[in-house]
């Protein structure tokens, strides 16, 4: 059988042998997970490189759509800030109903116009007729004036 020194130097030797195999087995580990996450990296890098190209576009374009829209609320506050303007769409507001007012007396006025028009028209018409009537009426008369004075008699 062995000795207790044989037997230590055995032990020795075996624990030295677990301990390469251990650091070996370390070593195989770690550069079984380092090439596992290069091949992971590997497979989906190229997706996420371009899954972050789409995301910066997405992200440019967003603040440019933020910017844009920040000048034209910039822009709409500037219009219902400006006083004038408010004042002057309340003149518009104020000129058009009176414009409508005005049309509608001018419209009135027109007809009422044309009313006494006609009514002149038909005044003048009986004017007329009497006038005639009259002249008519003073040439017979002068006729039977001239009638009634007899006619001198020739012999």
């Amino acid at each position: 059988m062995m000795t207790d020194m044989e037997e230590a130097e055995a032990r020795e030797l075996q624990s030295e042998i677990e301990k390469r195999n251990r650091e070996e087995n370390e070593l195989d580990f770690k550069e079984a997970v380092k090439k596992l996450a290069e091949g992971f990296l590997n497979q989906y890098q190229v997706q996420w490189e371009q899954t972050e190209k789409k995301l910066d576009e997405v992200k440019n374009k967003q603040e440019t759509l933020l910017n844009q829209m920040q000048i034209e609320n910039k822009k709409f506050q500037d219009v219902f800030d400006d006083i004038k303007l408010n004042d002057m769409f309340q003149t518009i507001k104020i000129s058009q109903n009176k414009l409508i007012l005005m049309k509608k007396e001018m419209a009135s006025i027109h007809e009422r116009t044309f009313k006494l028009k006609k009514r002149a028209l038909r005044l003048q018409q009986i004017i007329q007729k009497e006038a005639l009537n009259r002249e008519q009426q003073r040439e017979q008369e002068i006729r039977r004036e001239q009638e009634l004075i007899g006619k001198p008699m020739i012999s």
